[in-house]
């Protein structure tokens, strides 16, 4: 499984990469892992404990790439099944079509399993429904949370496409009913002290540890700079960042 997330809305400028080559568990686990990582994400406090609420509901997304994994045609050699974040959406993509016996008209309405071990595997620890209607059930999670219904392109490759949220856009606060200042500046914070711990410190490795995405951590890294808190040193390849104490 390849793991790749593009800077803009097309191919050419990658900014981060994973591969997973491991079981399908863990491919399942990883490629969830990747996109948390990568979407921009608010917290609200309900009650006593804090939410996270994503751009894209994770349910939907855990459903299109759990039904990737079970319904690639693992026949066609020299091929990945690959997740894919762009600045304006997220794109499931994986080998072989329709299966056999399946017609477009039919198409998220009738369940035809390609690969009945592989189904059985994630049935099990309940990553999916036996009655296969995950199609249906990505289309009612998106439109629930106010957003534009999952395309699907099943021609040779079959590709599942979620529309990113503009109003999500370069925005990692927490709404937490005036705290929003406080756990904004935590986050700075936390990203001058990794700086002042490893000045040569990448900004994917400081998404990593404190878990924004890379959107959130450019954000906060510019409105440091204005404040005059940050400066780069030398080249942006080679060079390291210099905390400036207040």
């Amino acid at each position: 499984m390849t793991l790749p997330a593009f800077k803009g809305t097309d191919r050419p400028r990658v900014y981060d990469r994973r591969d997973v080559r491991d079981d399908l568990l863990t491919q399942f686990n990883g490629a969830v892992a990747f996109l948390k990582r990568h979407l921009n994400v608010r917290g609200e406090i309900r009650g006593v404990n804090r939410e996270d609420i994503y751009e894209i509901p994770l349910e939907a997304l855990r459903e299109a790439v759990v039904n990737a994994l079970m319904h690639r045609d693992y026949g066609i050699t020299g091929t990945r099944l690959s997740v894919e974040v762009y600045d304006d959406r997220v794109e499931i993509v994986n080998p072989g079509g329709l299966p056999n016996g399946l017609s477009i008209r039919e198409f998220g309405t009738v369940s035809i399993r390609r690969n009945e071990v592989i189904a059985d595997l994630f049935f099990r620890p309940r990553k999916v429904e036996r009655i296969g209607m995950g199609i249906q059930k990505m289309k009612e999670v998106m439109i629930a949370a106010g957003l534009r219904e999952p395309s699907f392109e099943p021609d040779g490759f079959f590709r599942a496409v979620f529309h990113r949220s503009p109003e999500f856009a370069m925005k990692e606060e927490v709404t937490t009913r005036g705290d929003t200042r406080r756990e904004t500046e935590e986050t700075r914070e936390m990203i001058l002290g990794l700086i002042r711990a490893n000045p040569g410190i990448t900004r994917v490795e400081m998404a990593e540890k404190i878990g924004l995405t890379m959107k959130g951590i450019d954000w906060n890294i510019s409105r440091l700079k204005k404040a005059g808190r940050l400066r780069r040193v030398g080249p942006t390849k080679g060079g390291n960042w210099k905390a400036e104490e207040k």
